[in-house]
């Protein structure tokens, strides 16, 4: 008896922290060269930074939260291609360690990329990549983003085999 069999090739589940909206060509291509030929399903956390000090330490997350949320839907429309076969995202807590966390429990991420801002101005953004690595035992990516008048470039800042 001869039969055909579909087998479909497994799924990459890449969590994607966005400290700045995730968006351009560049990033795009380096998620798929992640992918090796796989089918992409992304979450993409958005912590709600706290704007200061102060403000993380009296809770005062309205202004964290709006960030996220534009950081997110931003990220999100751009994530719109024929390999992703699911994209969702959150807003997450202000510590991005917690946020992580949260995520995890829901979403069975095979790898975490993180997309720093520009500025790693934020104090939740202070040596995350290290901080990620010694607690998750997956594989992370850390990729930056920058922008200048010819387009949005991505670059691998580092990279932990988990």
């Amino acid at each position: 008896m001869d039969t055909d069999q579909v087998v479909e090739a497994r799924t990459l589940c890449l969590l994607v922290v966005v400290a700045q909206a995730a968006r351009g060509e560049e990033l795009r291509r380096r998620l798929l060269g992640l992918s090796r030929g796989r089918r992409l399903e992304l979450c993409l956390l958005a912590p709600a930074f706290a704007g200061s000090g102060l403000e993380y330490i009296s809770s005062d997350v309205d202004r964290g939260i709006a960030r996220a949320v534009d950081r997110l839907e931003c990220s999100l429309a751009e994530m719109r291609w024929e390999q992703v076969v699911a994209a969702r995202g959150e807003v997450g807590e202000a510590d991005p360690m917690l946020a992580i966390d949260s995520a995890l429990v829901t979403f069975p991420a095979d790898e975490i990329i993180l997309v720093p801002s520009a500025e790693r101005d934020q104090f939740a953004e202070k040596e995350l990549f290290g901080r990620v690595c010694d607690r998750f035992e997956l594989p992370v990516w850390e990729i930056e983003l920058s922008e200048d008048e010819s387009g949005i470039h991505a670059a691998q800042v580092a990279h932990s085999s988990g």
